[in-house]
């Protein structure tokens, strides 16, 4: 990357596209960084910053510009998506705004000297005041497009995310001050918590400093940043699910947010609502793309499952490190996006204290490497030939993986061979099957003694595995003390056990037949 110092600031004046006062105008091309240090006199009345699909610049300031100089930032935005198609449409933010309100009705009339914001973001053909543009509501779970019939008036700030998009690919600008200070944004949960921010600042900001500055107001599950990348990385590129890339301290973790980035978060759901900040000590010059193209990752060991139909593909990912365990292991496991509807998913449930949470990406220790039974979810329409194979892995052939479909009771080495099946109803949600990494080739019967889950969600505790005998089912509190006992029949493969006479609190269950044995601790809620 390019970068500018001080002392250079002079050479820029003299970069411009338009016909404008050269001593008047600084642009800034896309791809190149201005940093202007304390003491340093801009002489400009204005610096127009630019970007392209790939490539942003930025403007780093150590104090405040002249009062008097206006600052534009012209964004790329992706092209319109279409209707039920992966792509298109982009998740931006203001990285400058002028001072107090700005609405909906100031944002269309920004030009660039050639277009205005309402001739770049697209109209509805039929409802000419209806824009590609507005906030996701976790109320409606749904983006919401702004009608100037309406939402004129509706004030734009610093630190949300807008969906976005243009008629071809092109920028829209954004007009008024720098901000060097702390921002803010009010995150919530309604019907789900998922929230979109953005970065206020024209700078990249450090991503992993984000994470760590707003852990504590962060879904435990979800400390993770979620960013729209255009279904360009279905398919390909670890940490990528659907149309979004996770970045957190497992996959993703060099990834800088881009100037006007926009991104998704969950808030804590223990929480109704908190409060995300981006601080001036997560500003940076050091950064590339946005989440569209996407990069490599830094991981250990990893498996990418991926499920296809014959128009979609569908991934998640298990890793395996030093710093992670059987359970939540929060910065580490990341939940699906659940935000917006899709009709094929793929997500694995945790090993230990599963509390019924999807994951998109699940992160165990190393030593799980040598047995280790994985829950996995499956959305999938009726009547549509589902294909689970690995996508890629780093793991060495010593590791056997094999997929389990405990309704055909049916497991599968996916090492050598892929698993394809038409389902006769539609299937969502978790219990059918599971992945099984070992280091030994193990019998059929072996997986299917051990291939036992039991998990938890509120007041039902549900036996997810095929029994292999007549079973006994004992619950026993947190002393010890024997509080319940059901028995199960051979065969089934699975039962639920309501507990509503019993308190919140942890419990032990333990199951046990000729053939299996199984002990887990829950949480009753």
């Amino acid at each position: 990357m390019k970068i500018i110092y001080p002392t250079l600031l002079a050479m820029v004046f003299g970069i411009t596209t338009n016909a404008q006062d050269l001593t008047k105008t600084m642009h800034v091309s896309a791809g190149t960084s201005v940093y202007v240090s304390s003491a340093t006199t801009v002489s400009a009345d204005q610096i127009n910053l630019k970007s392209t699909s790939d490539s942003f610049s930025t403007l780093f300031l150590d104090e405040d510009l002249d009062p008097s100089l206006v600052v534009n930032y012209d964004r790329y935005v992706d092209v319109i998506g279409s209707s039920g198609q992966n792509g298109g449409n982009d998740l931006i933010s203001m990285p400058i705004k002028e001072a107090g309100i700005v609405t909906v009705s100031n944002f269309l009339s920004y030009t660039d000297g050639t277009d205005a914001n309402s001739v770049v973001i697209p109209n509805a053909p039929s409802l000419p005041t209806l824009y590609a543009f507005g906030p996701y509501s976790n109320t409606t779970q749904n983006y919401i497009n702004y009608n100037t019939a309406n939402d004129a008036d509706v004030e734009l700030k610093r630190g949300v995310g807008y969906r976005a998009a243009s008629y071809t690919g092109q920028t829209v600008r954004f007009t008024g001050k720098v901000s060097r200070v702390t921002e803010t944004v009010d995150i919530s949960t309604n019907t789900n918590s998922w929230n979109a921010v953005g970065n206020p600042y024209p700078t990249y900001i450090n991503s992993l400093q984000f994470l760590s500055q707003n852990s504590a107001v962060l879904d435990p599950n979800a400390t993770a940043i979620y960013g729209y990348n255009s279904g360009t990385n279905v398919v390909e590129g670890a940490g990528s699910f659907g149309n979004f890339t996770v970045i957190n301290n497992l996959t993703n973790s060099s990834v800088n947010i881009a100037p006007g980035q926009g991104f998704i978060v969950a808030n804590n759901p223990s929480n109704a609502t908190g409060q995300i900040s981006f601080t001036s000590a997560m500003r940076t010059i050091v950064g590339t793309d946005d989440f569209i193209l996407g990069r490599e990752s830094s991981q250990n060991e990893m498996l990418r499952l991926k499920v296809e139909n014959n128009s979609k593909a569908y991934a998640t990912e298990i890793y395996f490190n030093e710093n992670s365990t059987l359970g939540l292991d929060p910065g580490y496991d990341a939940a699906l996006f659940d935000g917006v509807s899709s009709n094929l998913v793929l997500y694995s449930q945790l090993v230990d204290n599963n509390l019924g949470r999807n994951m998109s990406i699940q992160s165990l220790g190393f030593i799980s490497l040598n047995d280790i039974v994985i829950p996995l979810g499956l959305k999938a329409n009726q009547g549509q030939q589902v294909t689970f194979s690995i996508e890629t892995t780093t793991l060495s052939d010593e590791y056997d993986v094999y997929l389990e479909d405990n309704l055909t009771n049916t497991f599968t080495l996916l090492n050598t061979s892929d698993y394809s099946f038409t389902p006769n109803t539609s299937i969502d949600g978790a219990g059918r099957f599971y992945l099984r990494i070992g280091s030994q080739t193990l019998s059929i019967n072996e997986l299917n003694k051990e291939n036992l889950q039991i998990i938890a969600s509120e007041q039902t505790v549900y036996i997810k595995g095929l029994l292999l005998a007549d079973s006994k089912v004992s619950i026993y509190d947190i002393q010890g003390r024997l509080i319940s006992t059901t028995s199960l029949k051979q065969g089934s493969n699975s039962n639920t056990i309501e507990t509503n006479n019993l308190s919140s609190g942890i419990y032990v269950v333990k199951l046990k037949n000729e053939e299996q044995e199984r002990t887990t601790k829950v949480i009753l809620q």
